[in-house]
């Protein structure tokens, strides 16, 4: 058989990825929605969530907006806030201040606004909308059905969505909304251009920016705390190692250790090798546990191969460092200030 009589092999076509979204006037039941998802077979990549801080407007200051962050995973997220992937604090003009996770919070925080317009002259969506509006219609929503997420988003409801491309998920994403008491349910074909971008920035760290009409004023770090007996064995055998300073005084001893799953979908089967440390929380002072005072050190000023852990800092430095806070997320703004005390580069920044 020739080449002109072989049978022609049509071209692979791309799966359409559909987004279904639920909203949610209770956090509680968006919580329980979002513990469901968790459970499920739902990778964490392919959920978002838009929800609005109450206690800001679109004119509160970055630094207000930065601090809400950590609050709402805190409060309004508990055990599922480890697991969403991207999320970030945004300022959102006239909208007010939102934490935002998965695909659709990354197109909201990261897709610039010329990139946007670029992509939406091509289609009937208005370039002259806000970066909330025209998000929601990037991802398949007609103008009214974006018009409607945008004030109900704003007036404080909460927006959980599912991107797939696999029917048997989005019909079971439907039922668990219903489940958890949605007050509305709705689905659309999002733009695969946007999809592509929006993926990209989510295996991308998250910073800190500005630009567009849309301010990145924090996010959280995709890191894990690894505490005494948890972890792999390699992470697990630096707990309650000692600690010495540059010309070896004794400062204190390792207490946790924060690493970031380089390979993005931590589980307890995963080899050491994809754990990389970034931190060690190290505990010094106080007498019987009273007083006692903890500091996250970046991991390259450490040489872990050494008994005690030697770090490349003194003791007063250490002394001297921000107290480590167990109650609420480690985010990028808190990395990068602590990294400025301590003369480093952020680790995100230095491939």
């Amino acid at each position: 058989m020739t080449s002109r009589d072989a049978p022609h092999e049509p071209t692979p076509t791309v799966p359409m990825r559909h987004t279904v979204v639920g909203l949610y006037e209770d956090r509680i039941d968006a919580e329980h929605a979002l513990e469901a998802l968790r459970k499920g077979s739902n990778p964490p990549d392919s959920v978002s969530l838009l929800m609005r801080d109450k206690g800001t407007d679109g004119k509160k200051s970055a630094d207000r907006a930065g601090a809400v962050a950590s609050a709402l995973v805190a409060n309004a997220l508990e055990s599922v806030g480890d697991w969403l992937y991207g999320l970030a604090a945004l300022i959102v003009p006239e909208r007010g201040t939102f934490l935002v996770a998965g695909p659709i919070g990354a197109a909201l925080a990261g897709i610039s606004a010329d990139a946007a317009a670029s992509l939406d002259a091509e289609s009937d969506i208005d370039v002259g909308a806000g970066g909330l509006h025209r998000t929601i219609r990037e991802f398949g929503f007609t103008h009214d059905e974006a018009t409607y997420l945008e004030s109900r988003l704003t007036a404080g409801v909460a927006l959980l969505a599912v991107t797939t491309d696999d029917r048997s998920t989005l019909l079971a994403t439907r039922r668990t909304f219903a489940d958890q008491n949605a007050v509305y349910i709705g689905m659309a074909q999002a733009n695969p251009q946007i999809l592509s971008e929006a993926f990209a920035l989510l295996n991308a760290p998250p910073e800190s920016s500005s630009g567009g009409d849309v301010v990145v004023t924090d996010a959280v770090a995709p890191l894990r705390r690894i505490s005494s007996g948890e972890g792999s064995s390699t992470v697990g055998a630096l707990h309650h190692r000692d600690v010495v300073d540059a010309g070896d005084e004794a400062v204190g001893r390792v207490e946790e250790v924060i690493i970031e799953g380089v390979n993005h979908h931590i589980t307890d089967d995963d080899d050491s090798e994809h754990d990389v440390v970034r931190y060690l929380v190290i505990g010094f002072g106080g007498l019987f546990g009273i007083g006692r005072h903890q500091a996250a050190v970046p991991a390259e000023l450490a040489d872990l191969t050494m008994t005690p852990i030697r770090l490349s800092i003194t003791k007063a430095l250490l002394e001297r460092a921000p107290h480590f806070d167990h109650d609420s997320p480690f985010s990028r703004r808190e990395e990068r200030a602590l990294c400025g005390y301590f003369g480093t580069t952020p680790y995100w920044e230095s491939h």
